[in-house]
């Protein structure tokens, strides 16, 4: 069997004993689709009583556990993720807390996912699905008419999903495979942003350093609870990633090409 290169990041934070159980499950469902994969659980700073219990589930699951000491949000945990794997000369596999796999194979399938050359995508992601059944995201799309992103198939039923091919577009980070080599061309996740932006962010940099993000819509992640699909282009942060990124064509990523 040929040995996993992937590390597996769960950003986590807590701040009460109700909102361990979402974690749980996501780390539950990782260790179960994911075998033999290297989990590291990056705990946002949650008070320590949270903070100890989060200790002692990855313990327990066989994953490693580290407190981030720098920076704040899901974002710089991310980043300590990325560095580890990195450090290693590991992908990185980055999974929001809040989502679970109904089966094994994802991983292997976002590792192999190649790019429209024929060799691996720099950059592979899942879709998300909310609880009762609808897609969250399959990547995103750009609005000519809003000028901004917006969460692609949001809301229409997971059916669409078996009829959807591979294609290259932003992706989420709920499920985001990153390869080892773009720690070093492109850098970290930017920590200003959180959420979509940071995730669509960071596919845009890979974008403009030529690389393709490909999103494989055979592997979902289930959401259990409700959330929003897309970023909300009135945020500042939506501001800020619109100027961060004045210089680029989106014309690729509109729905009169993705579908």
């Amino acid at each position: 069997m040929e040995p996993d290169q992937t590390l597996i990041v769960v950003a986590a934070r807590a701040e009460t004993n109700e909102e361990l159980e979402p974690l749980l499950q996501t780390l539950v469902s990782v260790t179960a689709t994911a075998p033999g994969a290297t989990v590291l659980v990056v705990d946002d700073r949650s008070p320590a009583e949270q903070a100890q219990m989060i200790e002692v589930a990855a313990t327990e699951l066989e994953c490693a556990y580290v407190m981030q000491q720098d920076g704040d949000g899901t974002s710089a945990a991310f980043n300590v993720g990325l560095t580890v794997a990195a450090e290693h000369e590991l992908d990185t596999c980055l999974v929001s807390a809040g989502v679970v796999f109904r089966s094994p194979g994802w991983l292997e399938r976002l590792r192999h996912r190649t790019a429209s050359d024929g060799q691996l995508a720099p950059v592979a992601g899942g879709a998300t699905l909310n609880p009762h059944g609808t897609i969250r995201q399959a990547g995103y799309f750009f609005s000519l008419f809003r000028r901004d992103w917006s969460a692609r198939l949001g809301n229409v039923p997971e059916v669409m999903l078996d009829v959807d091919d591979p294609r290259a577009c932003p992706v989420g980070s709920e499920v985001q495979l990153i390869r080892r080599a773009l720690v070093q061309s492109v850098g970290l996740y930017d920590e200003g942003m959180e959420g979509p932006h940071a995730a669509l962010d960071y596919c845009l940099r890979v974008i403009a350093e030529g690389g393709e993000c490909i999103l494989e819509p055979t592997v979902r992640a289930y959401g259990l609870t409700e959330l929003e699909g897309e970023p909300d282009y009135k945020l500042p942060i939506a501001q800020a990633l619109r100027r961060k990124h004045a210089d680029m064509s989106f014309a690729a990523y509109s729905p009169l090409v993705l579908g």
